[in-house]
């Protein structure tokens, strides 16, 4: 994630770069604002009213001229406002005014001078507006405005009559149709009365009210006939006095002793029932019964009887039929009228439709020949909808530019996208630049910080590289020492490391450089140190200790004694500093790259081994070849140094599982080249040391016996020569 802190520091790195953006579109932008002529504004006001028409022409119309509500005025408003910014009327204003032989010259001076120069701003939500012109003549901006308004003014008044004369001849037009709709309406009307003959005065159907009527009659009829029955119904209830019939009487008795004599009956067959044990075939039973039979066989007899002697002593029932068959007649006469109605609905239907679309025809001229009437005197009583409020002063102060502030803008935006480029080039930088990081990404100890050493006269050493023993109370001296330490400290942990393989994930890391002063700084410490360049790609030590010309082994190296033609003692190259010894690579061409993983060189180290106290193999890069993975399994350990800056975590861990797949002690990684935080990683600043201290120091680093150097002489020259 990157931090506030990680852009402040691209800042400072990469300040040149926001000066080289920044300071080249500063000029520029302040050279344009100092160029800019001067502009003047002309400014009027106007209002704009929307004409009041009548509601219901406002249908007749295409575009709409009806009652004025706010969305309306804004349109309105705004087609006027359209019109005033476009080119028609910028047109017909230069097509009047004259313009000066400058002015004559434009490629568009409608364009130029007023459509992009004018604005129009509405008043919190009024129908005034602020129309203001901009120009560079401020006499000729007036003239411009002015005509322009006058235009508009025009423009607005004749649209207003225009559409006027269109609505009254529009709905003149929709009147004179309606009419003669009506016209025919009445004609077609007239045809039906004739051939149907049974349409009455105000479209009444003749054969509806003669239903209606035989209807009513047949009602009242029926009952007529409910109130003859309801008497019949009550009259034995309230018989009258004096008009008694001894015969009825008589049969009322007989038919009360029967009704009796059957309850008796019926009671006794019931106990029959309780009692006999054969009931059906029980002759009392049977006895009973037909007792019963005959019982009830009288009262039917008796009661028949009843009836006609009532119904001959009273005549209503005959007034009840007389009624029932005049009811009867009466019914089929109305069930034919009622399909005389059916067969003549449609035409009679036919014939309302027409006499209300008759009336609403009536209906439609009559109001709009009132509306238009009413529109006619309401239209030439109406104003111009645009009226300019305030007189057009010629200005003479311009608005712009503003070249303080056009300056400082361009300043401001210049430094901004400086800035800007520098940030986005930190954010889209995924190296890692920080050695915490480094360690916790790859989950290694950090053996030491090396500073970007500056190349001077003293530090610059042969092929490009840097030597800090001539500067040995540097900063960069220093490091090394710490990264010696730091491996005296792993070695107490891990167990001695003895021959120690330098390399990184890829070339320009600095890996030889690292691996030349770490031997430099373990030499100093009294170490026997022998360095060798075991990069058969791109040996690049050899330059660092030139051999002596005048020696015919000068360009033996470690090829030379893999292949066995030297041993390796003659390759050995003895440096200008005390306990440090070299082997250079020697003339890789045509060598396979596969003699790295012979069983010579694992016993050459060997034999190196028992010889130095430190042994340091300048490597090749570890991606994309096999050559390190081959070497670090004939070391002690692997040391990884990485540039800071340079490789995203990502890489960096790929190197180190190549390096792990192949078994490889990594005793901890480097970070080479750093240049932020250094502080962060000294105690204190460094400078030129007096004599006397660094005379002591690099006593202290001797051996103290002097016959060491003697006897490392005396046990190369005893040492097997097939070693």
């Amino acid at each position: 994630m990157k931090t506030p802190g990680h852009y402040l520091g691209a800042l400072r790195r990469r300040f040149w770069l926001a000066l080289i953006v920044a300071v080249p579109m500063g000029t520029l932008t302040s050279i344009w604002a100092l160029r800019q002529p001067k502009i003047y504004q002309a400014v009027a006001q106007i209002r704009i009213e929307q004409p009041h028409y009548d509601a219901a022409l406002s249908t007749l119309v295409s575009r709409d001229i009806g009652p004025v509500d706010s969305a309306t005025q804004t349109s309105y408003a705004t087609d006027l406002v359209t019109d005033l910014q476009g080119r028609g009327l910028a047109d017909k204003v230069l097509s009047n005014t004259r313009l000066g032989p400058e002015l004559a010259q434009l490629d568009d001076p409608a364009m130029e001078l007023i459509v992009s120069n004018i604005t129009v701003k509405q008043l919190m939500k009024s129908n005034t507006y602020n129309v203001a012109l901009t120009g560079r003549d401020p006499a000729l901006t007036k003239r411009l405005l002015e005509a322009e308004l006058e235009e508009l003014v025009k423009h607005a008044d004749g649209d207003r009559r225009n559409q006027v004369d269109q609505t009254v001849q529009h709905t003149e037009s929709a009147l004179n149709k309606l009419r003669q709709e009506s016209a025919a309406l009445e004609k077609q009307m007239l045809g039906q009365i004739a051939s149907l003959g049974t349409i009455g005065p105000g479209g009444r159907n003749i054969l509806e009210e003669q239903y209606a009527h035989l209807g009513q009659s047949i009602a009242h009829k029926q009952a007529r006939v409910v109130e003859f029955q309801q008497k019949t119904m009550f009259a034995p209830l309230f018989p009258r006095e004096g008009q008694g019939d001894p015969v009825a009487a008589m049969k009322q008795q007989q038919m009360a002793q029967l009704q009796d004599a059957k309850d008796q009956l019926t009671k006794r067959l019931l106990d029959l029932k309780r009692k006999a044990r054969h009931f059906n075939s029980d002759p009392a039973v049977q006895n009973v019964s037909n007792h019963l039979n005959d019982v009830l066989d009288e009262i039917d007899q008796l009661g028949a009887s009843f009836q006609k002697t009532k119904m001959a002593a009273d005549p209503t029932e005959m007034i009840i039929e007389s009624q029932h068959r005049d009811i009867e007649a009466d019914e089929s006469r109305l069930a034919d009228l009622l399909e005389r109605m059916r067969k003549a609905m449609p035409d009679h239907q036919k014939f309302l439709g027409l006499m209300s679309d008759r009336d609403t025809l009536r209906k439609r001229i009559a109001d709009m020949e009132h509306d238009l009437a009413s529109f006619e005197i309401l239209a030439k009583s109406q104003t111009a909808p645009v009226k300019i409020l305030t007189r057009i002063e010629e200005p003479t102060v311009p608005i712009k530019p503003n070249r303080v502030v056009s300056i400082a803008m361009g300043l401001i935006v210049s430094i901004g996208l400086g800035l800007g480029l520098v940030f986005l080039l930190e954010h889209l930088d995924h190296s890692v630049r920080e050695p915490e990081h480094v360690s916790h990404g790859l989950s290694l100890p950090l053996l030491g910080i090396v500073p970007r050493i500056p190349r001077t006269a003293l530090t610059h050493r042969g092929g490009g590289h840097l030597w800090t023993p001539a500067v040995p109370d540097s900063a960069a001296a220093d490091a090394f020492r710490n990264i010696r330490a730091s491996l005296l400290g792993a070695a107490d942990r891990n167990g001695p490391i003895v021959s120690l393989l330098v390399t990184s994930a890829k070339a320009g890391d600095g890996k030889s450089t690292a691996a030349l002063n770490l031997a430099a700084a373990c030499a100093r410490a009294g170490e026997r140190t022998l360095l060798m360049d075991v990069d058969l790609r791109r040996p690049t030590l050899a330059d660092a200790f030139p051999a002596d010309p005048d020696d015919e082994d000068s360009g033996l190296g470690l090829v030379d004694v893999l292949k066995g033609s030297v041993p390796w003692q003659a390759t050995l190259r003895h440096t200008d500093l005390h306990n440090l010894d070299f082997i250079a690579t020697g003339d890789p061409s045509g060598v396979p790259i596969e003699i790295l993983g012979t069983l010579e060189l694992r016993q050459l180290l060997a034999a190196l081994t028992h010889h130095y106290d430190r042994v340091i193999l300048d490597g090749p890069a570890i991606l994309g070849m096999a050559d390190c993975r081959v070497l670090g399994r004939m070391v002690d350990a692997a040391v990884l140094v990485v540039r800071a800056g340079v490789h995203p975590t990502m890489t960096l861990q790929r190197a180190k599982a190549v390096l792990e797949q192949s078994h490889v002690e990594i005793a901890g990684v480097i970070v080479n080249g750093l240049s932020e935080g250094v502080e962060n990683w000294s105690s204190y600043g460094y400078g030129p040391a007096p004599i006397a201290a660094s005379s002591y120091r690099r006593d202290r680093a001797l051996p103290a016996s002097p016959t060491a150097a003697p006897a490392r002489e005396d046990a190369l020259a005893g040492a097997p020569a097939d070693a």
